[in-house]
C-alpha cells in the first residue's frame, strides 16, 4: 500500500495556485516544495473543513475551507483542488484560491502574495 508522497507518480505535476504560482514537476520537486510550505504555514488547523468531494474515473474535485497559521496569523480561505489519478496514484494536483483574500488577511499587497510567504 502506498502512503504519503508515494501516492504521487514520479512525473507528478503540481500547481499550488492556478494561474499565479509556478508549476512544480516531479515527485522530488513536489516533496521539496511541500517541505518548504510546511515551514511557512501550519497546514490545515481547527476550523478547516471539506465541503464537497466529487469524482469520476480519473479526476477528484475537493471544495474545502482551509484555516492555516501563516506568519503567526490565522488565515481562512476557500479552496478548490483538482486531482488527476492514474492506477491509484496522483498524477496532477491543481488548486484555485484567492491570493488577494489571503494577502489582505496578512496585511500585505495581493500582487506580492507569493513573495510575502516566501514562495
Amino acid at each position: 500500500m502506498r502512503t504519503g508522497i508515494e501516492r504521487i507518480v514520479l512525473d507528478f505535476v503540481w500547481q499550488l495556485n492556478v494561474p499565479v504560482s509556478p508549476i512544480i514537476r516531479g515527485r522530488d520537486a513536489a516533496r521539496a516544495e511541500l517541505e518548504k510550505h510546511n515551514q511557512l504555514a501550519s497546514g490545515m488547523v481547527d476550523g478547516s473543513k471539506i465541503r464537497a468531494v466529487v469524482s469520476n474515473e480519473d479526476t477528484v474535485v475537493v471544495e474545502r475551507v482551509d484555516v492555516n497559521l501563516i506568519a503567526g496569523k490565522r488565515v481562512m480561505f476557500h479552496v478548490t483542488a483538482i486531482f488527476e489519478v492514474r492506477d491509484g496514484a496522483i498524477t496532477c494536483w491543481r488548486e484555485y484560491w484567492d491570493t488577494g483574500d489571503i494577502a489582505r488577511q496578512l496585511g500585505g499587497d495581493p500582487g506580492q502574495m507569493f513573495d510575502q510567504i516566501g514562495s
